[in-house]
């Protein structure tokens, strides 16, 4: 029953990104787009990758590919330096923000 109502919980969420991901697919066939264009296809990208950090989307797919990412990629040298900021930032960052967000 867990498996079913945690699968059930995750369909509109993986349906709006699906969704979200074709339209902005589509958009990008434009070939000269305005600026208005332009600014709203950019705006739609962010809110696209924010919403990768939204729970519960967060919490039961992003999170678990994240981490061993964000772990493998901070023993590069100089770049570890900024994965391990982004690393102990990141839990604090998806309570506080997407709190605020959701309500």
């Amino acid at each position: 029953k867990q498996w079913y109502q945690r699968r059930v919980r995750g369909i509109p969420f993986t349906l709006a990104l699906g969704l979200d991901a074709f339209s902005l697919k589509s958009m990008q066939k434009i070939e000269h787009p305005t600026d208005r264009q332009a600014n709203e296809l950019s705006r739609r990208k962010l809110a696209l990758l924010l919403y990768l950090f939204r729970s519960p989307f967060y919490n039961e797919i992003t999170e678990q590919r994240l981490t061993p990412f964000l772990d493998y990629v901070s023993k590069i040298p100089i770049v570890g330096l900024f994965t391990d900021g982004i690393t102990d930032y990141l839990p604090d960052w998806q309570k506080i923000y997407f709190y605020i967000w959701g309500s």
